[in-house]
């Protein structure tokens, strides 16, 4: 009551200092709930499978989460988010085959190439199931030129 009585506005800030915390506490968890809500994207020209998001994620796991983290999320400052708005206006309404030959031609750093075509197209079909598009039957081709006819697009 002393504190009340001699700096009224004690109480007043810690209420403002409470109300703001409550209002920030969401907005601090909003980014999951943004990406989690956002619909699936879809693929044309052809599909992936559940075996080669599987191959894909063992090999991404094994050559390039050291740098763009486990969940695709950076942990290496020259290396982008492969999800997210990253993933959104970097793979979107784009071949395949411009990402194909990027990663093909310049991963994993200083050993570019060393992976073989398939393996690189797997990676790709990781990436792509874990920013939403669906499994089904067929797989994305080891093939630059092939990839050319897939685009990612948003519904």
């Amino acid at each position: 009551m002393k504190v009340r009585a001699r700096f009224p506005w004690a109480h007043q800030g810690l209420m403002r200092r409470v109300a703001i915390a409550a209002a920030i506490v969401p907005l601090a968890t909003a980014p999951a709930t943004v990406w989690a809500q956002s619909p699936a994207y879809e693929l044309s020209g052809g599909a992936i499978s559940t075996d080669q998001v599987a191959r894909g994620e063992a090999a991404f796991m094994t050559n390039c989460s050291g740098c763009h983290g486990d969940d695709l999320r950076s942990i290496d400052s020259n290396a982008p988010d492969l999800r997210g708005p990253s993933f959104q206006y970097g793979w979107v309404d784009t071949p395949l085959s411009e990402k194909f030959e990027k990663i093909a031609s310049t991963m994993p750093p200083g050993m570019a190439g060393s992976l073989n075509d398939q393996t690189y197209a797997d990676i790709m079909a990781f990436i792509l199931a874990t920013n939403g598009v669906t499994p089904s039957e067929g797989e994305l081709p080891g093939d630059g030129e092939a990839l050319a006819a897939y685009v990612l697009t948003q519904p």
